[in-house]
C-alpha cells in the first residue's frame, strides 16, 4: 500500500523535518509513502556528510535562500523556488525494494522519474553520467540512478536507511540556471557552459503544468514500486509532531546544517 502525500511549497527546513520524521515513523503504519513537494524560500541542500563549505553561505543569505542539511547523502544542490519538485520515497525494509542493495534499490525508485517523463512524452534513460571527480556539486556526481535527458541529468537521487525503513530523495529540475547554481555552490573551474552542457531541466523540452506533473509522478512511482493500492493521503498527527520537534531540534539548527565549519 502506498499513501501519496502532495505538499505545496515549504520552508527547506520543515521538508527535511517531514521526510525524516516520515521515516522514522514507518514502523508505525501499515504503508509506504511518496511525498512530493516543492520549496520557498530557495533552498540549498547538502548531503548528510558533506562538508558546509561547499556552499557560499554569505551568498545563500544575500539572495534570500536557507541552507539545510538533508539527512540523506550525496552533494549539494539547488532548490530553485517554483523551477523543481522533489520526492521522497519512505519503504519499510520489508519491501521487495529496500531488500535490494542500494545502488539497485536507488535505480528501481528513480525509474518513478523514467516513468514520470514517459508519460509525459518524453524520452530518457537512467545511467550514470558524470565525472569520477567528487564534485561538491551532486548533479556533476555521478550516480547508478541519474535520469538522462538527450544526454543530460534532470534527476539524482541519494538515499539513507535504518532497521526499519528506507528514505530515497530525489529531485526532478524544471528549470535549470547555472548562473545562480554556480552563485551558491562551489564549482572551482566549472563554468555556466559546462553545466549547460550536463544539466537540464524539464520546461526545456515541453510546456506542461505542475499538476500535470505532479499527476505523472504519482502513476510513474506507483508503476516503479509496483503498487496498485494507492491513496492520496496526509501526515498523521505523530508524524507531524516528530516533524515539528525535528525542525526545531535539528533542521533549523546551525550545529547540524554547519557541520564542517570550524
Amino acid at each position: 500500500m502506498l499513501r501519496v502525500v502532495v505538499d505545496g511549497p515549504r520552508d527547506p527546513y520543515y521538508n527535511m523535518a517531514i521526510d525524516e520524521s516520515i521515516m522514522l515513523s514507518r514502523n508505525s503504519v501499515n504503508y509506504d509513502t511518496l511525498r512530493l513537494y516543492m520549496w520557498s524560500p530557495s533552498g540549498v541542500s547538502l548531503g548528510r556528510g558533506q562538508n558546509a563549505n561547499a556552499a557560499y553561505l554569505d551568498r545563500i543569505k544575500e539572495l534570500g535562500f536557507k541552507l539545510v542539511r538533508r539527512p540523506t547523502g550525496g552533494g549539494a544542490l539547488l532548490h530553485p523556488e517554483d523551477n523543481e519538485i522533489t520526492y521522497s520515497v519512505v519503504l519499510s525494509t520489508n519491501s521487495t525494494v529496500a531488500k535490494l542493495s542500494v545502488d539497485e534499490s536507488a535505480i528501481e525508485i528513480a525509474r518513478g522519474v523514467l516513468y514520470t517523463l514517459q508519460i509525459l512524452g518524453e524520452n530518457v534513460e537512467i545511467r550514470g553520467l558524470g565525472d569520477m571527480k567528487k564534485h561538491d556539486l551532486c548533479y556533476l556526481r555521478s550516480g547508478s540512478s541519474d535520469v538522462v535527458i538527450a544526454g543530460r541529468k534532470i534527476s539524482g537521487s541519494a538515499q539513507v536507511r535504518d532497521d526499519k525503513a528506507l528514505l530515497q530523495h530525489g529531485t526532478l529540475l524544471l528549470k535549470f540556471e547555472p548562473e545562480t547554481w554556480l552563485k551558491v555552490i562551489r564549482t572551482p573551474g566549472v563554468t555556466e557552459e559546462f553545466l549547460k552542457s550536463r544539466i537540464a531541466g524539464l520546461f526545456e523540452f515541453m510546456e506542461v503544468g505542475i499538476d500535470q506533473i505532479f499527476d505523472a509522478m504519482i502513476k510513474g512511482f506507483a508503476k516503479a514500486l509496483n503498487e496498485k493500492d494507492v491513496f492520496m493521503g496526509s501526515l498523521t498527527p505523530s508524524e507531524i509532531k516528530l516533524a515539528n520537534r525535528l525542525y526545531k531540534e535539528k533542521y533549523s539548527n546551525e550545529r547540524w546544517n554547519l557541520l564542517g565549519i570550524q
